[in-house]
């Protein structure tokens, strides 16, 4: 390696570590050869994992031994040492042990992400020089693969993903006492007492999607559900991919206002009709709600590497505010744009979001709140009511998501099928009139 940005060093020094000998099975489980910049050290580090499989050790006399001759041989035409001499080289100048071993593999894979992320830059640099080149395909492809790279270095995220049987068991039973003290919730706040009793909340490392028809309220929902989560101290993120954050918080505004006793439409905000006694009340809500730990991004047509990349960024910012972010609410799947892996299956592609929005909530502790819109075929029925097939490319989701909820207003429906027959009248608005008394529901299924 003649990069002048490569320290031989810093693989040297763990490769050393390895070879004199002691446990370390927890490098070996996180490191791959592929992290190593110089192919012989590569190489080193693949013969000290089939070392450890096969005798239980790395020391540096089962390193040699496993050595093919070719390599060996090869390795001393190349650099005019001895293969023997290079690896007692190592044993004997490496700043490392079992005990701090840690360390130096941080330092490997640093160096490998720095220098990826080094070629990928000169890669852009190269490419962009192209008058030919698409700046927007450029943006995305550069993004997707910095995050690729980069995703070697996540230590924020739930790192402890092994636990016995007694520490698991254990935690289940701390958080069913703690939910008991929270009338059974063992989540996040919904806002909505029936879903809440329910699901026990909105569960942390969850998937959970609301799907429903347009007009149906999903946006309005996930506005509601944001609040009384940031109101109960959770920090929340949301990504407005239709809709901007002035609109979304506008929403919000209604939604405070209401809580107050203040009936003012969402329309009357955005449309600035509102009256004297009206702004006074938004801005008293305002005033009251003015440190939800709720953070907005509107950021349009974002591809999943784009939105774990600002969901790192909003982690940050909520820890700055002294809150822990815990709540991400995505608006809409339609709106998150697929990777071109998967260009024209729209299966796959739904597959590829949902698997990602996932492993994000499982990564990062999130409870991962998912908006959706449904398919046509529901106005095809009689019973408007939705079921899991209603979902659009519903194969992946169903098999990702860990809980699916529908949105239906049999009010929105019953308002579009008024009757012409006279008798026929008087059934419908009586059915019209009980049904716009009750409140809005919520069909919960739980896959």
């Amino acid at each position: 390696m003649t990069d002048p940005a490569f320290v031989p060093e810093i693989e040297q020094n763990l490769l050393g570590a390895i070879l004199s000998g002691g446990d370390h099975r927890p490098t070996l489980a996180r490191l791959t050869p592929e992290h190593f910049i110089e192919p012989a050290h590569a190489e080193i580090y693949r013969l000290a994992c089939a070392a450890q499989e096969q005798y239980g050790t790395t020391t540096m006399p089962t390193v040699f031994k496993l050595a093919s001759p070719e390599f060996v041989q090869g390795f001393a035409d190349r650099t005019g040492t001895p293969f023997g001499s290079y690896l007692s080289g190592l044993v004997s100048s490496t700043p490392f042990d079992a005990r701090n071993i840690k360390g130096g593999a941080k330092a490997v894979v640093s160096q490998w992400v720095r220098l990826g992320l080094k070629a990928e830059a000169e890669a852009l640099a190269a490419a962009a020089s192209d008058p030919a080149t698409n700046p927007a395909e450029l943006a995305r492809a550069i993004v997707a693969r910095a995050d690729e790279i980069a995703s070697h270095l996540r230590t924020r995220g739930r790192t402890n993903t092994r636990q016995t049987f007694a520490e698991a068991a254990q935690e289940a039973l701390t958080a069913s006492i703690e939910a008991s003290g929270r009338k059974g919730l063992t989540g996040i706040t919904s806002g909505l007492i029936d879903l809440d009793r329910a699901t026990g909340g909105l569960q942390r490392r969850d998937l959970i999607l609301i799907g429903a028809r347009p007009s149906m309220g999903k946006t309005t929902l996930g506005t509601s559900i944001a609040r009384h989560a940031g109101a109960s101290g959770v920090g929340v993120g949301v990504f407005s991919l239709e809709m901007d954050n002035a609109k979304l918080t506008a929403r919000m505004l209604s939604d405070l206002a209401h809580d107050a006793g203040h009936h003012i439409a969402y329309q009357d905000i955005i449309a600035g009709r509102l009256t004297e006694d009206q702004k006074d009340a938004i801005a008293g809500a305002l005033e009251r709600h003015t440190a939800l730990p709720i953070i907005f991004d509107d950021a349009s047509s974002l591809i999943i590497a784009e939105i774990r990349a600002r969901t790192e960024t909003m982690l940050e910012d909520a820890q700055d505010r002294g809150v822990s972010l815990g709540l991400l609410i995505i608006d809409h799947l339609g709106k998150v744009k697929p990777s071109a892996r998967y260009a024209g299956n729209r299966n796959n592609e739904i597959g590829e979001i949902t698997d990602g929005l996932k492993a994000l909530a499982r990564e990062y502790d999130l409870a991962v709140v998912l908006l959706s819109q449904l398919s046509r075929q529901v106005e095809q029925r009689d019973d408007k009511r939705p079921v899991l097939s209603d979902l659009r490319d519903s194969g992946n989701i169903e098999q990702d998501a860990d809980a699916v909820m529908f949105l239906h207003r049999q009010a929105y429906y019953l308002e579009r099928a008024k009757p012409e027959k006279y008798d026929e009248r008087i059934e419908w608005e009586a059915e019209l009139a009980a049904v716009c008394c009750a409140s809005n529901r919520v069909s919960l299924s739980v896959n």
